[in-house]
């Protein structure tokens, strides 16, 4: 996969280099090892993973991101995997082995994954037998706006055949390819944009070595001068690391969800939200961004798609009335999950009286997944009565949590008490949100999937609104 610094998406890619190193060939026919259920959406608590395939396989192993995690004799096996309710992205790959221990064929899936990179999984036979028939086999995952053209295979440089609809496989005939030494897939995108994967025929060790492209939003809080790339510093983990460069916010699309909670403890706190959202998209929106409203009580609910029609937006808001309790974590968690799908950059604006009533998350599982989203979060909590209850210091533990999410993903909060204050912070964020900036830099092969802090400076005199960290 090829990284573009001029089209830069938010989201956190992942550039995987296969390193194959050929040994000594082997002589089992490959057949296809198929995970049968690959869930769609965000996937959390207990997750079954079905395996089956055919003969030569005698034996599956089921690895969760390239670590192996179960495995069982036999053709079929499903795995039950604790995936927890601290989601994070999961690559699972299922393989099939041969009586002699070479591996016959293999799938894969990835779960929790938004916006995966359009990529192809080529699977082959051990070698290429001197008669008879072989079974080559693509897996392709892409982001959802991908549309996937075609599936070229070639024997060498040969080309053997097209597939153009899943499941992407071919059988050939083995005679027309006598000596063959590699098997290639190329996958073709309707945007042109190509996927490619090599197996060598014989047995073989697959090794990867993960290099990590960070993409980090930037915010101008206070000055009026353009950020410049030889301004900035940049540690990570208290090491300098080299910036490859900052895309402006006018080269970038900028999609952002308003999530209204529309529970009956709002009630109160609604009539003002309208004119305040109408002013608020009025203020962000350039011709290429995009708003959507999504009201939540215990389930969310989309009022607009993505629009750049602010009347529109202001319209949608009170065509519900407020009822139900507030699932104010589950509502985060499935909006952040939704703006990663999108390229360009990202926010998620949430209006909530900061009250969470009867969520399956946590609070805890809200901090971890938006720092692991890497989309900045700005939370405004309309609440009168709990703004005096802070005086006193009852609520302040949850408002500081709420505060700390803003903060660890490069956002402010707000705590409101009156309706007239709400228009001035919709147009304090859409004039951040407008100066917002994508710094692009690589992390080290192999950096560990946990919370890196980073801290970024300039000598600008500008004043950063930056994440505190990331996950690679």
């Amino acid at each position: 996969m090829t990284c573009d610094h001029h089209r830069v998406t938010s989201r956190v890619k992942r550039l995987s280099i296969a390193v194959l190193l050929l040994l000594a060939s082997g002589a089992a026919l490959a057949q296809t090892v198929r995970i049968t259920t690959k869930p769609d959406g965000i996937v959390h608590g207990i997750l079954y993973v079905p395996v089956v395939a055919t003969e030569p396989v005698v034996r599956l192993d089921l690895f969760i991101n390239n670590v192996k995690y179960t495995g069982a004799p036999g053709r079929t096996m499903t795995a039950q995997v604790n995936v927890g309710d601290y989601i994070r992205r999961l690559r699972f790959r299922a393989v099939g082995y041969d009586a002699s221990g070479a591996i016959a064929a293999e799938d894969e899936m990835v779960v929790n994954d938004p916006r995966p990179p359009f990529r192809v999984k080529l699977s082959a036979p051990a070698k290429v037998p001197e008669s008879g028939s072989i079974t080559l086999t693509a897996n392709v995952t892409a982001p959802v706006e991908t549309r996937v053209q075609s599936v070229d295979f070639y024997i060498g440089e040969q080309k053997a055949a097209t597939a153009s609809s899943a499941p992407y496989q071919v059988v050939l005939d083995a005679a027309k390819y006598p000596g063959g030494v590699y098997a290639r897939v190329v996958a073709h995108a309707s945007s042109g944009e190509e996927a490619n994967d090599v197996v060598f025929f014989g047995d073989r060790a697959n090794a990867e070595l993960d290099v990590g492209l960070e993409e980090i939003p930037l915010s101008v809080a206070t000055g009026s001068k353009p950020l410049r790339l030889e301004d900035l510093t940049l540690l990570d983990d208290g090491q300098p690391r080299k910036i490859e460069t900052l895309v402006p916010a006018a080269g970038q699309p900028l999609h952002v969800i308003l999530l209204i909670d529309y529970s009956e403890s709002m009630l109160e706190e609604l009539p003002v939200v309208k004119a305040a959202a109408k002013q608020f998209a009025r203020a962000l929106l350039r011709p290429q961004d995009r708003i959507a409203v999504v009201g939540f009580n215990q389930r969310t609910f989309w009022l607009t798609g993505y629009t750049n029609d602010y009347e529109a937006a202001a319209e949608a808001v009170d065509r519900v009335k407020p009822a139900g309790e507030t699932h104010l974590y589950d509502s985060a968690i499935e909006m952040l999950y939704e703006l990663q799908k999108l390229p360009g950059r990202h926010a998620l604006v949430v209006l909530t009286d900061g009250v969470d009533q009867g969520s399956a998350f946590k609070l805890d599982h809200l901090v971890h997944y938006a720092r692991y989203a890497g989309v900045p979060v700005y939370p405004i909590v309309k609440n009168s009565r709990l703004s005096r209850w802070m005086r006193f210091g009852v609520g302040h533990l949850a408002a500081q949590r709420l505060a700390n999410i803003a903060r660890d993903t490069g956002a402010t909060y707000f705590i409101i008490q009156k309706e007239r204050e709400l228009p001035a912070v919709y147009l304090r964020l859409a004039n951040e949100l407008r100066q917002q900036y994508q710094l692009v830099f690589y992390s080290s092969p192999g950096t560990a999937d946990q919370w890196h802090s980073i801290k970024i400076e300039t000598r600008g005199g500008q004043t950063l609104r930056a994440p505190r960290g990331y996950f690679p």
